[in-house]
């Protein structure tokens, strides 16, 4: 899927569902991020990887299509795993303790590792 401010595809990688996400999240581009998100979950993940490796902005709409996802999972025993984080992100998640809420990695490597033991 692909905008002019957003791109994201979706793969696996050892069973996990990895959501590569590029450009900038926003209000007008979040619909398309929460369809992602959506479809991971739906198609059986429990815990679903978002690499924001390539994500220069992310406004409020998209730490909200965050949460939403992690209200659905937590029920199963599910979780987000964000991959990648820059500076400016991982700076409005500590501002805002939403690292409290996110497993966040440094590598995909590292995410898969924890979550799967491999």
């Amino acid at each position: 899927m692909e905008n002019i401010r957003l791109e994201v595809v979706t793969r696996e990688s050892n069973g996990l569902p990895v959501i590569d996400v590029a450009g900038e999240i926003d209000v007008y581009s979040v619909q398309m991020f929460k369809k992602a998100l959506d479809e991971a979950f739906e198609s059986g993940g429990k815990h679903i990887l978002v690499d924001l490796t390539d994500v220069s902005y992310m406004d409020s709409s998209g730490f909200g299509a965050l949460l939403g996802a992690t209200k659905r999972l937590r029920p199963i025993g599910g979780s987000i795993g964000l991959i990648g984080c820059n500076e400016v992100i991982s700076r409005m998640l500590k501002i805002t303790r939403l690292d409290t809420i996110f497993n966040m990695y440094e590598t995909e490597a590292e995410a898969i590792a924890a979550l799967t033991g491999k």
